[in-house]
């Protein structure tokens, strides 16, 4: 007969043993990174829930007096929660919707995976490998909605993004003295030197009045799909972050703010809608950006939607609008706080109740590249503005780490996707009386016997377990450093903990390289892009500064040798995309596996490089940025619907060499692909069995080696062991009709590191048995051996591109392939209410998704209004755009 009281101590250790395993196997962040931080991306769902456990210990008191009653006033506003569980979370309402992360970026981009919404009445999509996007920068990649193993790295991918249908808690920032000001005279002031800078805009030609009346009536086109849009937003969710298209309904994403509405601000104005403009101003002083629903700010994504678009909406508008700078200044004073850190590195999620205001706070360990290298801009304009040099200290000191590193990466000349912003690895642990990493190491090293041992008592109760089981203290808070030796600061005794405040004070080093590989990607898309977009018009912005002109050039040069590539493809296209690839840190600099992809957040490119040919006068870049421009152009025309599909494969030819098309060699690249995916969808299935029947039908030699007749084997990218290593242990599993086909390019990117990518994606993720959209009968275009990401999700980064070369070149052939790009995207995407994304850009009817992006009014349609807008609008020789499409001012020289 069993009898429990003999087991009970088995018992109570079993259940202690479980609880302490489930949580740390949702709190700990298991990472390469040697740096504990809260990954990139995840948030708590509200300040409630972010609120010190009144159990648990405080941190210890600064010695500065100022600092120690900052932190004493900080408890008043704490809020206490009247339905809190005795654990003291905040119980779920069940009302709260996590959002898109990559995003962002974005992003960054947040607790679950990000997939875009579905409507109910779209059909299913069995097999599909479609990511859905996730964020600028920032632009993150969007991850393999069927693969639950992308969630930790979407969860970390930082899109800056988290929905949570609560209102504001009532709870309001306070600023506080900083922890670690500049010290007085070490201030990085705004350069006052100017240099020449060539002009930028072509010289147009005058049209004839026939020329004129189509422009003008593609204007007011293009416009009244403006107004069709802001209408649906403002009857709906007007105040709100986004409206959805679909369902009616709003959606707040990015602190509930009004992110459409403040987006939107220099587009009215810039289409002459004045009225509504006028109402808007009224609509944005009404904004408090002291509290929010969220318990974070994502520093990037509202540096770049928020802070840009009140800058842009002042300086378009003739600086009438006073309270336009006033809400930025406000808003401005909270971001600043996030820069309070020993290095002056940001937080990039910005804990901003005043409880957590008050405590010491470091940056990220593993912050993405686009979003601690894309502030620059905004936070420059406003020093222009305002004179006050802090904001512009605040992103120099960032610009100046970033040269540091810039020639020691893996890859010179280029960043990783994520560097380590903590600096707590270069502390000096003499200084100041600091203890030694020794000295905290001791303890870990005692023999058992020696130590004094306290009689341990069980818990009688489930709730005593729970206070038992430490718990994991605010991210980025000095109790949240692990120390050197491994121990993490949130497991020592209080003692240590106080002994360990000055030792933490001394995270004061610079941004440092990732140890991990998965980390160590180079990529001019999702996660990077608006760090190298930001290096030309930052020079542009500060009239010329030198340090800006020395890293834009290395970077043009390390892309052009070891990322861009010409895809074969069918037709007289001579277009250009950029590849990405992964290096082990400390290797080589030998390129060999690369993946060759197009996606729609690397179109912004083809901008990039004409603005940094005719600024710097860089002889061939402007020809390669038509070439790379005209690269998402042909993805537009190649597909049914007329649109660019979010992500897709391509076959690169070799360099120097001929690039005629070869239907075997597509044939074999698609079969090839269909082999390496364990998740290959109907498209990839639909390319193998197109290989296959011409196999059947005498069509294609098998002992022929079709692929290496046009990409040696010898080509960098076109076979690498990891590629083979595959291939080898899938051969008994694959049909021999086609396992004669060799390698052609880098295997499916790692779930891990492909996943970051995206900015800006549909937040809100489909339910398990939601429909998903119809696939086309011809899934691949020719030229593209595989599309992971079908999607369209109202992404500008194509037309941005075409605006600047029209601009830049007065090319008119520009001006014609924007409007088709926008007849097929409206065609597509208008809905009664406003536009929405579309799942499947290859499906003949392609079903939309309830989801309209702020950057649909901000980009989007802004780009193709300039392009046929007089060219004295928006005069690039006077302002500078932001990543978010923003105009800031150029000083005059």
């Amino acid at each position: 007969m069993f009898r429990a009281r003999r087991y009970r101590v088995l018992i109570i250790f079993a259940a202690a043993f479980l609880l302490t395993f489930i949580h740390f196997a949702r709190s700990r962040d298991w990472s390469d990174s040697s740096i504990s931080q809260q990954p990139v991306g995840i948030h708590p769902p509200d300040p409630a829930s972010a609120y010190p456990n009144p159990d648990q210990p405080k941190a210890p008191k600064p010695d500065n007096p100022a600092a120690a009653a900052a932190i004493e006033e900080s408890d008043k506003y704490v809020i206490p929660e009247p339905n809190r569980g005795s654990s003291g979370s905040a119980p779920s309402t069940g009302k709260e919707k996590i959002g898109s992360s990559v995003g962002p970026s974005s992003g960054l981009k947040d607790a679950t995976k990000d997939k875009a919404p579905v409507p109910v009445n779209a059909p299913s999509k069995e097999g599909s490998t479609d990511p859905a996007p996730v964020g600028g920068a920032s632009r993150l990649l969007p991850p393999t909605t069927e693969d639950p193993s992308n969630k930790e790295e979407l969860d970390n991918g930082g899109a800056g993004r988290h929905s949570v249908d609560r209102p504001a808690t009532g709870t309001q920032w306070k600023k506080f003295p900083e922890r670690f000001p500049v010290p007085a005279g070490e201030t990085i002031k705004l350069p006052k030197e100017r240099s020449r800078i060539p002009k930028l805009q072509a010289k147009f030609k005058d049209e004839s009045s026939y020329d004129k009346q189509e422009r003008l009536q593609r204007l007011s086109t293009i416009k009244a799909e403006f107004k069709h849009a802001w209408q649906g937003y403002k009857m709906t969710a007007m105040g709100h972050d986004e409206v959805k298209p679909l369902t009616k309904q709003v959606e707040d994403p990015f602190n509930g703010w009004g992110a459409t509405l403040v987006d939107s601000l220099d587009t009215l104005w810039i289409m002459g809608l004045k009225e509504e403009f006028t109402e808007a101003v009224d609509a944005i002083k009404k904004i408090d950006f002291k509290t929010s629903s969220r318990g974070d700010i994502p520093v990037f994504e509202t540096t770049i939607r928020y802070l840009g678009g009140l800058l842009g909406g002042y300086d378009i508008s003739g600086h009438r609008y006073t309270v336009l700078l006033e809400k930025a200044e406000e808003l401005a004073e909270i971001l600043i706080g996030a820069f309070d850190t020993p290095n002056r590195m940001p937080q990039l999620y910005y804990k901003w109740a005043p409880e957590f205001v008050a405590r010491r706070h470091r940056a990220s360990g593993r912050a993405g590249l686009a979003e601690i290298g894309s502030l620059s801009l905004e936070f420059t304009r406003l020093a222009q503005i305002t004179q006050q040099d802090k904001y512009y200290d605040a992103i120099a000191r960032i610009t100046n780490e970033l040269e540091k590193i810039q020639d020691s990466t893996s890859l010179p000349g280029l960043w990783p996707l994520r560097v380590n912003a903590q600096g707590c690895t270069k502390y000096d642990p003499q200084r100041n009386g600091s203890p030694t990493r020794e000295e905290h190491a001791a303890p870990r090293n005692e023999s058992p016997s020696t130590k004094t041992r306290r009689p341990y008592v069980a818990p009688t109760d489930i709730e005593s377990y729970k206070k038992l089981i430490p718990r994991e203290v605010e991210t980025g808070s000095e109790e949240s450093v692990e120390l050197a030796n491994g121990t993490h600061a949130a497991n020592l005794p209080i003692e240590a903990r106080q002994q360990q405040s000055t030792l933490a004070s001394q995270c004061n080093g610079g941004l440092e390289l990732p140890i991990s590989s998965r980390e160590n990607k180079f990529t001019m898309g999702g996660m990077a892009d608006s760090t190298y977009e930001y290096l030309p018009k930052e020079y542009l912005l500060l009239g010329g500064l030198e340090q800006y002109k020395t890293m834009y050039t290395k970077v043009a040069a390390a892309t052009r040798k070891h990322l861009v590539f010409q895809p074969m493809i069918k037709g007289k296209w001579d277009v250009r995309f950029t590849a990405s690839t992964s290096v082990t840190p400390g290797k080589a600099t030998d390129i060999t596996d690369l993946e060759y992809e197009g996606t729609h957040l690397t179109c912004f490119v083809g901008g990039m490089f004409a603005l940094g040919a005719k600024a710097f006068g860089i002889e061939g870049d402007l020809e390669l940025a038509a070439k790379l421009t005209d690269g998402c152009v042909w993805a537009y025309e190649s597909t049914q619907t007329g649109i660019m599909p979010e992500r897709f494969r391509l076959l690169p030819c070799q360099k120097g060499s001929a690039c005629d098309w070869d239907q075997a060699t597509f044939d074999a690249g698609v079969a090839r692909w269909s082999r390496l995916d364990p998740a290959a969808g109907p498209q990839f299935r639909n390319g193998e069995s197109a290989y296959a029947e011409r196999i059947k039908m005498g069509g294609i030699d098998e002992s022929r080696d079709p692929i290496g007749k046009t990409i040696p084997m010898a080509m960098p990218g076109s076979l690498n062991p990891h590629d083979s290593e595959i291939v080898e242990k899938r051969s008994a599993k694959i049909s021999s009709s086609v396992s004669a086909v060799p390698i052609i390019s880098s295997p499916t990117p790692t779930p891990e590191v492909a996943d970051l990518e995206n900015r800006d994606a549909p937040r809100s993720p489909p339910s398990s048995d939601s429909p998903q959209a119809s696939v086309g009968e011809d899934h691949l275009p020719a030229g593209m051996i595989s599309i992971p990401s079908p999607k369209y999700i109202l992404r500008p980064e194509a037309i941005e591109s075409v605006f600047i070369m029209y601009r830049l070149t007065g090319e008119e052939s520009w001006r014609k392939k924007g409007w088709q790009m926008f007849e097929a995207i409206v065609k597509h995407t208008r809905t009664d209410h406003a536009h929405a994304g579309i799942h499947d850009v290859t499906a003949q009817k392609p079903t939309q998704m309830d989801t309209m992006e702020s950057f649909w009014l901000a980009e989007t349609l802004k780009y193709f209004y300039l392009l046929f807008s007089d060219t004295t609008v928006v005069d690039l020789d006077k302002y500078v755009l932001n990543t978010e499409a923003h105009p800031l001012l150029r000083p005059s020289s």
